[in-house]
């Protein structure tokens, strides 16, 4: 059982970049929180991807406060290099991680939260949630999608990309998750390859004249959205062109516009060159399934061995916090950082909204805007 004192000052609720960061930023200002994890080690989310998988954000804006990335790791660290991160970030600031930890919901009486653990209940005056945005892979739905005899995977699943040499691969969804699989497949010798994309992406290049795009974040997130949608469009023009003879449109709304939305930005690299090679071949909307086929909203149709749905996560907060009022209609949180809902003081959410400067930039904005809230005490 888990060992509880009458009440917590904090308790931070994941130990993945967002509440590691949140713990650190804690503890600068005088407060340890207990840090609850459900998994037996850190970094298992990223252990569970495919290993080629990188970070879409430059390592001098993706390291962890109080340690830099070792000398030699990649512009865009992959998936060891992030775990070997996280852990040596865990050892050097000696982080009391209760591993094997899953809170299951959350509660308040008279200003007091009460978490039941799998392992106990405790109570605590301030709870920072950072359990990520993706925890839940979501697959739709699609009709006679039981039928299908193929293989129908999430992109969280997508594994080794050797493994699909020989096999006609559809992806479902142009988002960060479809790009990432694509950038990868573009690479290998799959016998066919199609993209399925209903909304058109806001797509950015790693690097553009030999410059890294998301250097420029930090300045591109101190202008107005509309002047962020103008120049992450005109900077997609100038890396691709015009893709909508190609299949690609341009997206509804901007890139920035879309990032407030929840929705992340692509990232190109290889995928792009594909398309326009033919390499791979981009269709509308699934439609339907049968046993052999996959149907489009135009009618055409394709026989893929295995499809592939980046059609995003869920946040699964609705066990958790659902019963507390703070959930919007798609599950996702309606505060974020240091802000507060008048109802649930002390309760704050990290790492739950997209940002042009990347998750791990956002966060440490965030965990010390947290930190600071938490020391001065609550507005009740």
């Amino acid at each position: 059982m888990i060992q509880a004192s009458e009440t917590e000052s904090t308790v931070v609720v994941g130990a993945g970049t967002a509440g590691l960061i949140a713990a650190f930023e804690l503890r600068t200002v005088g407060i340890y929180p207990r840090i609850f994890e459900r998994e037996s080690r850190v970094g298992d989310q990223w252990r569970a991807r495919h290993p080629q998988l990188t970070l879409n954000t430059h390592r001098d804006l993706s390291y962890l406060p109080s340690m830099r990335y070792p000398v030699g790791t990649s512009a865009f660290p992959k998936r060891d290099a992030v775990v070997a991160h996280l852990e040596d970030f865990v050892a050097k600031e000696s982080m009391p991680i209760e591993f094997g930890v899953e809170v299951d919901h959350i509660s308040i009486s008279d200003g007091v939260y009460q978490l039941a653990t799998n392992k106990g209940t405790v109570t605590a005056r301030n709870v920072v949630i950072a359990t990520g945005r993706d925890r839940n892979p979501i697959i739709p739905t699609w009709t006679g999608l039981e039928r299908f005899q193929g293989k129908v995977i999430h992109a969280a699943e997508f594994g080794n990309p050797c493994d699909y040499d020989g096999k006609r691969v559809l992806v479902v969804g142009s988002g960060n998750s479809g790009f990432d699989v694509l950038n990868h497949l573009a690479k290998q010798k799959t016998a066919a390859l199609w993209l399925s994309s209903r909304h058109s992406p806001t797509l950015v290049p790693k690097r553009l004249f030999g410059v890294t795009v998301h250097r420029l974040s930090p300045f591109l997130a101190c202008l107005p959205t509309r002047l962020v949608d103008a120049a992450l469009a005109a900077t997609s023009y100038v890396a691709f062109g015009d893709l909508g003879r190609f299949g690609i449109g341009k997206p509804a709304a901007g890139g920035a516009t879309r990032l407030r939305e929840g929705i992340a930005l692509a990232s190109d690299d290889g995928a792009v060159k594909a398309i326009k090679a033919g390499t791979i071949r981009v269709v509308p909307d699934v439609q339907w399934f049968d046993e052999d086929h996959v149907y489009f909203k135009d009618g055409r149709s394709c026989s893929p061995d295995i499809v592939i749905s980046a059609t995003g996560y869920a946040p699964d907060l609705d066990r958790m916090v659902g019963s507390l009022d703070l959930l919007d209609k798609q599950g996702r949180t309606l505060i974020n950082g240091a802000q507060q809902l008048s109802h649930l003081p002390g309760l704050y959410f990290i790492g739950m909204r997209a940002s042009i400067i990347g998750d791990i930039g956002s966060a440490k904005a965030q965990g010390h805007a947290i930190a600071r809230a938490i020391r001065r005490g609550p507005t009740r």
